[in-house]
């Protein structure tokens, strides 16, 4: 409901608090075909690069970090802090990107979940501003909501996708976490552990704690698994 929306989003400016700067991935450089980037030092050309596909507006990744094979990352191609931002001004590509995803995806790793930290400019240090991306990960959204209610966060039920507009209009931080027919949102009114969303999925994948940090293991043979099982994949009717 409208007015329960509006409490929802009343209470996440409420716990608002410093701002936090920091540099989180170099996804524009990486994009726009930088040669010395993050990927290229780790990887030193094997692969040459983890983009999967792109839309005018969208590219699909492969972790670069992944915690399990079929780890991957949709990213905007201009930069942006929130999908709730991107949704703002491309909701009709996120969504037809995101249909044409859940089709490849469950044909080939199965099950998914769809998981977000939608940064802000107004962020406690749980985490730091940083280039929108979305998280696909073979596991069942109803774990994931169980694992993050013992955390103490509360779910808001959202129609679609473009109800992160509201959120991404008022600058507001939030986890997001969905499948292809439900949408939840959590507010970030209080610090939460670093990486948060991947430890959840870390622990839910049975990797010890703290494994599931991005700068702790590597796994670089499942990302090169994962762009094998993704050729040939497409996010846009026109790609």
């Amino acid at each position: 409901p409208p007015d329960q929306f509006e409490r929802f989003l009343a209470n996440l400016r409420d716990g608002m608090s410093k701002k936090v700067h920091c540099v989180g991935a170099d996804f524009c450089q990486e994009l726009s075909g930088a040669a010395d980037t993050d990927f290229s030092r780790t990887y030193q050309g094997s692969p040459g690069s983890r983009i999967i596909c792109r839309s005018e507006n969208l590219a699909l990744l492969a972790d670069m970090s992944p915690l399990t094979t079929g780890h991957l990352l949709l990213v905007s191609n201009e930069h942006y802090l929130s999908f709730g931002e991107v949704v703002r001004d491309h909701a009709t590509e996120v969504e037809d990107a995101l249909k044409l995803i859940y089709g490849q995806y469950s044909m080939t790793f199965g099950e998914l979940v769809v998981m977000e930290h939608g940064s802000s400019q107004e962020m406690d240090g749980s985490a730091c501003i940083t280039h929108a991306h979305m998280h696909f990960l073979p596991l069942r959204l109803d774990a994931v909501h169980r694992a993050m209610t013992e955390d103490g966060l509360t779910a808001l039920e959202l129609t679609g996708i473009k109800d992160l507009k509201r959120l991404g209009e008022r600058g507001l931080p939030y986890f997001y976490c969905g499948d292809s027919t439900r949408h939840r949102v959590y507010g970030v009114a209080r610090k939460m552990r670093r990486q948060y969303l991947r430890s959840i999925a870390g622990k839910l994948l049975g990797i010890a704690d703290p494994e599931w940090d991005y700068a702790v293991v590597l796994r670089k043979e499942l990302l090169r698994a994962t762009l094998a099982r993704t050729a040939g994949w497409h996010i846009s009717h026109h790609s």
